[in-house]
């Protein structure tokens, strides 16, 4: 059970293409994401336009960047998404009250990140840290390690399968638009999990580990 608490709890699965973000709202767990536009395929596509009905989860499209001048498109695509995200997070916490904010860590031994890929990474997070120290009372900022997550929910080697599996029996919140879409879902219907719901997932027992904490 998520305990309800005056200090704004945000847990953020932070990427470029596709952030997930789980805060606590009113003692619940609500839900932020950011997508490239046309993220997946249609069936994939489809299930986002749903998920922007749903009442605790928040979907935005990204512009696609600018590429004419690549490396300042790149800096002022992170200035966006630090901006939207801050904007967001201050929307829907109680900004008179200090915040704990939780980032997990990259995989940095998963093959799909090369040297150039983590260090954009790294910019693009620094650049949303930043940003935050700007905007709220941050009392505390913490980097949290992929696997510490995969444990608190069950294994150190958990897939992302699994953490899925464990979030649908996960009745903790039944009262969640998004729980019970989630639970609408068959997972045979994808080769994976699309975007985002494995980044909310993530972001989700982030914010449960952090809670714990």
């Amino acid at each position: 059970m998520v305990r309800i608490s005056k200090m704004n709890i945000v847990a953020i699965d932070f990427s470029i293409n596709s952030p997930g973000i789980c805060i606590l709202k009113d003692g619940n767990p609500y839900f932020i994401a950011f997508l490239k536009p046309t993220t997946g395929t249609k069936a994939q596509q489809a299930l986002q336009s749903q998920m922007t009905e749903l009442g605790d989860v928040h979907l935005v499209f990204q512009e696609e960047p600018n590429i004419d001048r690549q490396e300042m498109s790149r800096v002022l695509r992170h200035r966006y998404i630090a901006e939207e995200i801050c904007n967001l997070i201050e929307e829907h916490t109680d900004t008179s009250q200090p915040y704990r904010i939780f980032f997990e860590g990259a995989s940095y031994g998963t093959s799909r990140f090369g040297t150039n890929s983590l260090l954009d990474l790294a910019s693009a997070s620094s650049i949303l840290k930043s940003f935050m120290f700007d905007r709220f009372e941050i009392e505390q900022l913490d980097v949290i390690a992929p696997t510490s997550i995969k444990k608190f929910v069950g294994k150190g080697n958990m897939k992302k399968e699994g953490m899925w599996e464990h979030f649908l029996i996960d009745d903790s919140f039944q009262s969640s638009p998004f729980w019970k879409f989630c639970k609408t879902i068959e997972s045979f219907e994808f080769k994976k999990l699309p975007k985002p719901v494995d980044d909310l997932v993530d972001a989700y027992y982030l914010l449960r580990l952090a809670q714990s904490m």
